[in-house]
Order: structure tokens, then C-alpha cells, then sequence
């Protein structure tokens, strides 16, 4: 075999695994980082038992009830009312006793004194007896503590959440939306994959399996996100089945479009690799055939 042949049978497999791990890495680290998740994704994470939430509307509510009773104090104040001021057997006048350094006057010598020295006698008319009224009661209930309204939510508010958690859940739910089995083990195995697996295949070990691997996950990829997009504007009347996939790829968006080229080519690259194995240049080859060179 010439040299140039050579170069270029070694080279092309290096170059796609290059290619491969730089995709894929680039796809799959930012899998691991944290993600607040709203809305419906949040409520398939709760509903799936994933993450920490948080409720932000439409919670359970305590009572109002409750709240009062424990906002009210220990011991109310009892507050007495005031004695009444006048009770009716004081509404009547006393009568004047005389005093007892008046002397009484002596017999026969009562006419000759003058009439300011005489007692003075009580009346004899009594004022009419007016009914006592009864004193107003002062309002022995004390004072609410001021303290901000409780607003009561209806029973049928939905609660919504926010939930922190791995950005991989983020394929999690994709997966459990459209009923596959196992989303989450499903999701984690094509985490680890994108990163593990890419990682290892750019140094060149266990280069066909991990080349399997990647052309799985690309070919799910494929089939998630890319084909129904495209499924959903396809023509019956366009011919057969691959030519409809077609004209209506052709019809689709820019971004569309470049996803799906995108992906077709990691897909068939790493199919290359599982085919055609990592090349000379790779623990592979040093590892498991002591770098012999297997071509004439």
C-alpha cells in the first residue's frame, strides 16, 4: 500500500473521532450542570419525583381561623364597668337633721323669736323620682393586633412550582412526554454517554462501542426533536414517503434544517467508527494488537 494511502486510511478515523468528541463533549458537559425548571416541565419533575421543589402559587393556605387563633393573645383584659355615679335610692334628698347647738326653742317664747332663727324644715314636696338610667358599658373587647390580611385561595387554584435540577431532566421529561419507558435512566445513560463515551473515543479506547453508542443517542436525537417538526408539514400528495421527508425538509426552517443536517452527520460518522474502528492512531490499536499493522 503506498504511504499516502496509508496516511489517509489512518487519518480520516482520527479526524472523525476528533470531530465526534468535540460535537459531543460540547453537547453533553453542559448536561450536568443545575436548572430551575417552570411551568409544565416543573410539574413533570414533580410528578416524577425529581429534583427539589418549591411552591410558587396556589399552595396549600393555613386557614384564616387558625391564623386568628394564634395571633390572638394569652389573657384578653378584663375591663369592669364603672360604678354608676347616682343609684335610685340616692336620687332622693336627705333630710336635714337639726343641729345640735341649736337650742329648742322654750315654751311660750316660740312666737316672740324671729323667724331666721328657726330651723329650717324639710320640704314638703319631694321631686318626682326620675328612672335611673343605666350606665353605657364600655367595649371591654380588646384592640386586633394589626396584622396584614389573610387572603384565602380558592380550593381549585393548580399549584405551580419551581424545581432545581440537573439540566439532563430537561431530556428526562422529552423522554416522558412521548410515554418511553424508564425516562430518566434512559436520559442519564445518553449523558454519560455524550461525555464519557466522547471523551474516551477521542483518546481511542473501546472506540466501536462507544462509536455504537453516540449513534444511538444521535439517531434519538434524530427522532425527537428533528422528525416530528418535519412530519408536521409533510404533503401527501408529494410522491412516496422519503420524497415527502424531503420536500418537506426542503420547506422547513433555516434552524431546522441545519439541525437535521447536523445530526444526520454525527449519526453517520459515528457509524463510520463502530464500522471501520478508531484507526492506527489510538489506545485501540497500541492496546489490543500491540501496534502491528494489520495492512500488507
Amino acid at each position: 500500500m503506498r504511504f499516502r494511502d496509508s496516511i489517509a486510511l489512518h487519518t480520516c478515523p482520527l479526524l472523525l473521532r476528533v470531530g465526534l468528541a468535540a460535537a459531543f463533549l460540547w453537547a453533553g458537559i453542559p448536561k450536568w450542570g443545575n436548572e430551575t425548571f417552570e411551568g409544565p416541565a416543573a410539574a413533570t419533575l414533580v410528578e416524577l419525583g425529581i429534583g427539589h421543589k418549591t411552591v410558587v402559587a396556589g399552595g396549600p393556605v393555613t386557614p384564616p381561623a387558625k391564623v386568628e387563633e394564634s395571633k390572638k393573645p394569652d389573657s384578653a383584659p378584663v375591663v369592669e364597668p364603672p360604678a354608676p355615679e347616682d343609684s335610685p335610692d340616692s336620687a332622693q334628698p336627705t333630710e336635714e337633721q337639726p343641729s345640735s347647738n341649736t337650742q329648742p326653742p322654750a315654751d311660750g317664747d316660740g312666737d316672740d323669736q324671729p323667724e331666721q332663727a328657726r330651723p329650717a324644715e324639710p320640704p314638703t314636696t319631694q321631686p318626682a323620682e326620675q328612672p335611673a338610667q343605666a350606665p353605657a358599658k364600655p367595649d371591654t373587647k380588646p384592640a386586633p393586633p394589626a396584622t396584614k390580611p389573610v387572603v384565602e385561595k380558592s380550593s381549585g387554584a393548580p399549584v405551580q412550582y419551581k424545581v432545581d435540577a440537573k439540566k439532563v431532566e430537561g431530556l428526562t421529561i422529552m423522554l416522558h412526554n412521548v410515554g418511553h419507558p424508564y425516562p430518566r435512566i434512559f436520559a442519564w445513560i445518553a449523558m454519560f454517554t455524550e461525555t464519557i463515551g466522547a471523551g474516551l473515543l477521542l483518546i481511542g479506547l473501546f472506540s466501536r462501542v462507544w462509536g455504537l453508542g453516540l449513534a444511538v443517542a444521535m439517531g434519538y436525537a434524530f427522532a425527537l426533536t428533528t422528525l416530528p417538526t418535519v412530519q408536521a408539514n409533510m404533503d401527501p400528495s408529494a410522491g412516496n414517503a422519503v420524497w415527502q421527508f424531503l420536500s418537506s425538509l426542503r420547506g422547513a426552517e433555516p434552524l431546522t434544517q441545519c439541525a437535521a443536517m447536523l445530526q444526520v452527520t454525527l449519526l453517520i460518522a459515528a457509524w463510520c467508527i463502530f464500522i471501520g474502528g478508531p484507526g492506527a492512531v489510538s489506545l485501540d490499536r497500541l492496546i489490543f494488537r500491540g501496534g502491528r499493522n494489520d495492512e500488507d
